[in-house]
């Protein structure tokens, strides 16, 4: 039985998600048992951007795309172009990279959480168990987004200047 093989089955008996999801998965999946970076669109993950990998507890993966969609950003503010803008482009290139390699970045995961269980004698519980979603990643994340946003805010809502 090769890699490819038995990942798609323990694969078929853990993940949470559709048999459309499935399919793609099949189709990408390389002998090692790896996604090929091969463009497939999951609706879900272009939506809700990297906190559809958080959920699926992709964190890692989620980092990734956060990091890429911030350092574009970072760019673009350098060049001074406007705030509002900029903003729309981390909102798009998060969308993006989540949504056309959503099943290339948890076929990733995956893996690892089969290293993590055994590669060779897979526990299964314990896979079930790091596949479940969990949206608890997703709450921490808002609480820190808006901890982070939160003077912007509070001069937005009462008219308060920052510069003073």
């Amino acid at each position: 039985m090769s890699l490819r093989d038995k990942y798609l089955k323990l694969l078929k008996e853990v993940y949470v998600g559709d048999e459309k999801d499935m399919e793609v998965f099949e189709e990408i999946m390389n002998d090692e048992g790896l996604g090929k970076c091969k463009p497939k669109f999951n609706l879900k993950a272009f939506i809700f951007g990297w906190f559809y990998l958080l959920y699926k507890r992709a964190v890692l993966e989620a980092f990734s795309v956060l990091v890429i969609s911030l350092m574009i950003a970072y760019l673009m503010a350098y060049a001074k172009i406007h705030p509002l803008l900029v903003l729309a482009t981390i909102i798009i290139v998060n969308s993006l990279l989540s949504g056309f390699c959503y099943y290339f970045l948890y076929l990733n995961k995956f893996n690892r959480d089969v290293d993590y269980c055994g590669e060779y004698n897979t526990d299964i519980e314990c896979l079930k168990k790091r596949v479940k979603p969990k949206i608890s990643y997703v709450i921490i994340a808002v609480i820190v987004i808006i901890a982070l946003i939160w003077p912007w805010l509070f001069a937005l809502i009462t008219g308060y200047s920052l510069k003073t």
